[in-house]
């Protein structure tokens, strides 16, 4: 059985995919909007408006402990607004990403299964994979990465 996801480039080697219905939309965000809030994690670049609301967006090479610190000095970044669920009114946040690779149909019998034992933030919010020649995708579980925010930051974004 084949499964749909929306995929993203995060470093020259690492791809992450999210499943068609944890996805949002695609946004373009100033980096002159983007409002830096004093005493929360730094893997946060603080909050946009967002159709109205506060939308906190996701530093995602700070995160996922990345080597790609040229979008620091970009006018603007692309992100993927990542939602736990269909409905509208959960915690939803923006994940910056370099490059947009689009939707991807991967079968079951493809992704490979995570150590357990792994420490780095992006395998504890991945449970599977998938591995090719030079390149891996991480499937997301938003669920799980919604909680490690959690946990780890000094605010809640919601």
């Amino acid at each position: 059985m084949n499964q749909e996801y929306f995929s993203v480039t995060l470093s020259s080697n690492i791809n992450l995919a999210v499943p068609l219905e944890n996805m949002g939309t695609v946004i373009q965000i100033e980096t002159k909007n983007i409002c830096m809030i004093p005493g929360v994690a730094n893997f946060w670049h603080g909050t946009v408006n967002f159709k109205g609301s506060l939308l906190w967006v996701l530093d995602s090479d700070s995160y996922f402990n990345l080597n790609n610190k040229q979008k620091r000095h970009q006018k603007k970044l692309t992100a993927i607004i990542i939602k736990p669920h269909q409905s509208e009114n959960l915690a939803k946040i923006a994940l910056i990403t370099s490059k947009l690779q689009g939707i991807i149909s991967v079968a079951s019998e493809n992704l490979t299964q995570l150590p357990n034992d792994s420490k780095s933030p992006l395998q504890q919010c991945c449970s599977t994979m998938i591995e090719q020649e030079t390149k891996r995708t991480f499937i997301l579980n938003p669920t799980s990465l919604l909680e490690q925010l959690h946990q780890q930051s000094a605010f809640v974004p919601g």
